[in-house]
């Protein structure tokens, strides 16, 4: 099956293993139109990436471990390399979240090549201008421009194939970083960059993940096919971050509010689906009983309702 029509553009494959999934996702590029060079990374130098001059870098590993982790490290640090998006491929997880940082993109193997194709669509479309990455620093999460853009794409995935259903998750840490006024500016960096790794231990490396206004993280879960994945995903969440407030003595005096909207094609702009994941952290701030609630749009009215539990106790 074809991923995309890129007219020639020249995609590089840097692999740990050459083996016959590698070679097969190489002749799946080529019969997309790409122009591929594939390299081993233990026999690849940054001058001879810059002299295949790729206008996409594909890291395929099958090892349990980073080889050649410097290479990877100086991609985004050379001026010349840091603007060509990349996207990894892995075959386990702790390899995946190693990545986070480094990748536009980091997707768990066996890949869909219909996922693959609305990937390379998004990166294709992105405007990164030369003194920019696309992911935050601090956190290491995607920059909110990025995540904008993938969830426009989740949008336009939920009207064509009408059952890729998707979750927004908001979380408000404005309470926890009341704090700065007293502990000073590297208290604040220290709780968000904490708060980053609690959402990296209870989300996948393919989940979409960025900071907004600075205390707010904003969270993409796409094809949400099982109707409870929402309650479970922001039940991790809170015990998580629960484990967190203990660490830094802070549990019966913080409150970190989630708010969750299930998404269907019901929506039609980002900011539409913005504004619902808003009214949801908002609802949850007012709820005393628990610190999150789902907010749903129903496809038969397009009315807004929350929910705690299966109970609907607000609608609009």
């Amino acid at each position: 099956m074809s991923i995309t029509n890129l007219e020639q553009s020249r995609a590089l494959i840097i692999v740990d293993t050459l083996d016959i999934v590698s070679l097969d996702f190489r002749q799946a590029l080529d019969n997309a139109g790409y122009a591929t060079e594939l390299v081993i990374d233990s026999q690849v130098s940054l001058d001879q990436i810059s002299q295949i001059n790729p206008d996409i870098i594909f890291l395929h590993l099958d090892l349990p471990a980073l080889s050649g982790i410097g290479l990877y490290r100086s991609l985004q640090n050379e001026i010349h390399l840091k603007d060509i998006p990349v996207v990894a491929l892995v075959a386990y997880k702790q390899v995946a979240s190693d990545l986070i940082s480094l990748a536009d993109a980091v997707l768990l193997r066996p890949v869909n090549h219909e996922r693959l194709n609305s990937l390379l669509s998004l990166l294709s479309s992105l405007e990164k201008p030369i003194d920019q990455i696309p992911w935050d620093a601090l956190t290491g999460f995607y920059t909110p421009s990025f995540f904008i853009a993938r969830l426009n794409q989740a949008i336009e995935n939920s009207h064509q194939a009408g059952a890729n259903n998707f979750i927004v998750f908001s979380i408000n840490l404005d309470q926890l970083l009341q704090y700065e006024k007293k502990f000073g500016k590297q208290y604040r960096q220290q709780i968000l960059q904490g708060a980053a790794q609690v959402l990296r231990k209870v989300l996948r490396p393919a989940d979409i993940v960025s900071r907004f206004d600075s205390d707010q993280f904003l969270v993409l879960v796409e094809n949400a096919v099982d109707r409870y994945a929402p309650q479970s995903i922001v039940e991790r969440m809170q015990f998580e971050f629960d484990e967190f407030l203990i660490g830094l003595g802070l549990k019966n005096r913080i409150k970190i509010e989630i708010g969750v909207l299930y998404c269907t094609s019901e929506y039609n702009s980002t900011d539409e689906v913005l504004h619902d994941a808003q009214l949801a952290v908002q609802m949850a701030r007012r709820d005393h009983q628990t610190n999150f609630g789902l907010l749903q749009r129903s496809p038969a009215t397009s009315r807004t309702s929350y929910f705690v539990g299966n109970k609907s106790i607000f609608s609009a």
